[in-house]
């Protein structure tokens, strides 16, 4: 039957599928078991069908999403003798070794014990998955450090994702690149200030030599926060805001243009733009063409001309002209 061209599955077809996914099973497709037994737990999330889909989820190796199934009768699972079997197995390739340590030990204590050497099986599975999760961990952290150290041969976004995946590595291995990376002028300056925002959030102390506008800056992660907790950010936001309060569209360009360029200014932002004011009306100036602004007798004193020099220089750097 079909509404609008919308075919619909109705429950006595349940039957059916089941069959066909056993048929399914004995010939090892598992994949297209799946597909009749997801069809049947749509209408019937019953015991033993949550068994089943469960069972073809997990000879399919897809262990997280056959746990999260399961979870719909956990207790049923864990007061089965047969059943927990399979979920403590579930728990393991989950890596959720915890949990799954708890049930084995709760097993190993019972003095009436019908599956005894599958416990034992379950405990090795056990061990062997946790050291292929340590092994797997430390190739996988090996290979971004080497990476690390390498950044500057990567393209803009290889190195984009390169320090994202940077992001799982411990303060100890980032210090160790952390120099080279700063100090390298082949790395991309968004590269050196992201991976400067992750030592931030590690609470670095370590201090280094930061390439900021061809200045060498000494900087300490520790001491600094990352762009978006800088408090100048969201008074830029509202002094904008009142100045453009009755023209939207222009408080956006304005507004995006604006953090591009604090974003090259970070770490530096707050000892740079001193007068907000000014600055701001540097870029209403630029992007709305208006005269009332009358920049041209501007700046009035030495910190307006050093504002107005950055201003332009980051026009150039942004090609705005």
């Amino acid at each position: 039957m079909s509404i609008l061209g919308e075919k619909i599955e109705f429950p006595f077809n349940n039957e059916m599928y089941l069959k066909k996914a056993t048929i399914c099973i004995e010939k090892n497709d598992y994949e297209q078991a799946l597909i009749y037994i997801e069809k049947v737990y749509e209408t019937d999330k019953d015991f033993s069908i949550n068994y089943f889909y469960t069972f073809v989820l997990f000879t399919l190796e897809k262990y997280e999403q056959a746990l999260k199934i399961a979870n719909d009768y956990k207790d049923s699972y864990l007061k089965s003798e047969h059943h927990i079997l399979l979920y403590t197995m579930l728990l393991i390739k989950s890596h959720q070794f915890l949990e799954a340590e708890v049930i084995i030990q709760q097993h190993q204590t019972e003095t009436s014990l019908f599956y005894e050497q599958e416990w034992v099986n379950i405990e090795q599975e056990l061990n062997s998955e946790r050291e292929r999760l340590k092994l797997e961990i430390e190739m996988k952290r090996n290979a971004t450090k080497n990476k690390l150290s390498q950044i500057s041969s990567y393209s803009l976004i290889e190195q984009i994702q390169v320090i994202e995946e940077a992001r799982s590595l411990p303060l100890e291995d980032l210090q160790e690149v952390a120099v080279q990376i700063f100090s390298n002028p082949f790395v991309a300056g968004q590269i050196q200030r992201g991976f400067l925002e992750r030592l931030i959030e590690l609470n670095d102390e370590n201090y280094y030599e930061f390439s900021w506008f061809n200045q060498i800056k000494k900087v300490c992660p520790n001491d600094l926060k990352t762009f978006n907790e800088l408090p100048i950010l969201q008074e830029i936001d509202s002094t904008l805001e009142d100045k453009l309060q009755k023209n939207p569209s222009l408080f956006q360009v304005t507004k995006t243009e604006i953090i591009n360029d604090l974003l090259m200014l970070y770490p530096f932002v707050e000892e740079t733009i001193t007068d907000i004011s000014y600055w701001l009306d540097l870029y209403i100036a630029y992007f709305s063409e208006l005269t009332s602004f009358d920049l041209e007798k501007a700046p009035l004193d030495s910190e307006q001309e050093s504002l107005r020099k950055w201003f332009d220089q980051l026009n150039q750097i942004a090609q705005r002209k």
